[in-house]
């Protein structure tokens, strides 16, 4: 079978990817081809107004399943980015739906964004149907009809807080119970309006689970990333808080995936899973190998081995500083040697997709936007991979999840 009839026939996910920003936060058409001057203008740079992930572009790169992720920027991102500061200044609408509100309204909005913009490209009969998926049956028929699965995701158990990330004075007032109470409630929200998975932690700290510090040292200049990096401490783990969300997305059955997720809390995570004799439940959507390039946000070999253990999977980031040792523009090759490791250590169970595309990344020069997907396939296949090892690695492994850890 040839490189190009080896995608088109696979069942092809991503299983994180960030259509949701742009169709949000800054107002994109997803539906257009068209690529407007200033979203061209850094093709892989770190670069906000790139649209890697436009409908056109998922169809052109053979996607069948999107893991569509809403995420809401914390608090911090407005101390910390000029561009978050600029943003809330520049765009009245991004100030109210994204500022204000509160994280869990704001990231409702995001989730119904995402299904307008779906809606609209589907009133025309020429565009492969994209299908709302919100529980497993939705997806298997959205597969078996042909149509672009649409599975909605969050990143940020921030998303389940009543606050915003404008400060008010009333927030010091919010007491313990009423935090638990509201974080378990906006879980079941989010579990009734189809979400597959939450990520416990992000950029910042929330009520759940503290992040490792997103950023390594070549990507910031470095007094901004000594400063930066005073406000991280991973030498935290989950919150009582976060504990009880755990718990209670198991007895939902929603997955439940670690990126971001400090060493501590991961190590916590795993041990409650275990106990509830839920391991399949647990992934990670967006990361590298820790021996690949050795940041605390790369999984180490014995949490790969961990998630083989118990039918989990490593959704590969596509993005330069978190894959690759080294600064560099070309990272299709660390992807590989990501993808090989895995394999030696953990088993072919484990490898899949998740791009991060959109998510203010910067990804390799080889693969800048969804409709290039395809060149991964022919990467693989050239130096030798078996036809049956790469479908598990665009699809296969990530459907296995789904339909195991997913139970709704």
């Amino acid at each position: 079978m040839d490189t190009n009839e080896l995608h088109f026939d696979s069942t092809v996910v991503d299983l994180h990817c960030h259509s949701a920003i742009k169709a949000s936060i800054f107002h994109r058409n997803m539906g257009s081809a068209k690529e407007k001057f200033l979203m061209g203008l850094f093709k892989r740079k770190f670069w906000p107004l790139a649209n890697r992930t436009t409908f056109p572009r998922l169809v052109e790169g053979g996607l069948d399943v999107m893991l569509s992720t809403a995420f809401i920027p914390e608090g911090g991102w407005y101390e910390d980015m000029s561009l978050a500061k600029w943003l809330i200044k520049l765009a009245p609408n991004v100030r109210k739906e994204i500022y204000e509100a509160s994280y869990f309204d704001a990231t409702m909005n995001v989730l119904d964004e995402m299904e307008t913009q779906a809606t609209e490209w589907n009133q025309n009969p020429d565009n492969r149907k994209i299908a709302v998926c919100k529980s497993v049956s939705d997806l298997e028929l959205a597969l078996e009809n042909g149509s672009l699965a649409l599975v909605h995701s969050v990143e940020g158990a921030h998303s389940l807080q009543s606050n915003s990330a404008q400060p008010k004075p009333h927030d010091v007032d919010v007491t313990h119970e009423e935090k638990l109470n509201t974080a378990l409630t906006n879980l079941e929200h989010f579990y009734n309006k189809g979400v597959a998975y939450l990520t416990l932690a992000h950029f910042y700290k929330n009520d759940c689970a503290p992040p490792v510090f997103p950023w390594p040292e070549y990507a910031l200049s470095h007094g901004s990333w000594e400063s930066l990096l005073s406000k991280w401490d991973e030498d935290k783990t989950l919150t009582d808080i976060g504990e009880a969300v755990v718990e209670k997305m198991f007895e939902l059955g929603m997955l439940l995936d670690i990126s971001h997720c400090t060493l501590k809390a991961r190590r916590r995570i795993y041990e409650i899973a275990d106990h509830h004799n839920a391991g399949e439940c647990i992934f990670a959507s967006h990361v590298g190998a820790f021996e690949v390039n050795r940041l605390s946000y790369n999984l180490q070999d014995w949490e790969l081995k961990w998630l083989a253990d118990r039918g989990g999977v490593a959704g590969i980031i596509f993005m330069n500083y978190w894959i690759s040792p080294v600064d560099t523009q070309l990272g299709l090759k660390y992807i590989e040697q990501t993808i090989d490791h895995i394999i030696n250590v953990a088993g072919s169970d484990v490898p899949a997709i998740g791009t991060d595309f959109d998510g203010f990344t910067d990804p390799p020069d080889e693969i800048i936007h969804m409709g290039q997907l395809p060149r991964i396939t022919s990467h693989l296949k050239a130096v030798g991979w078996d036809d049956h090892t790469i479908r598990k690695f665009l699809g296969g492994n990530s459907m296995r999840l789904l339909r195991n850890g997913w139970k709704k």
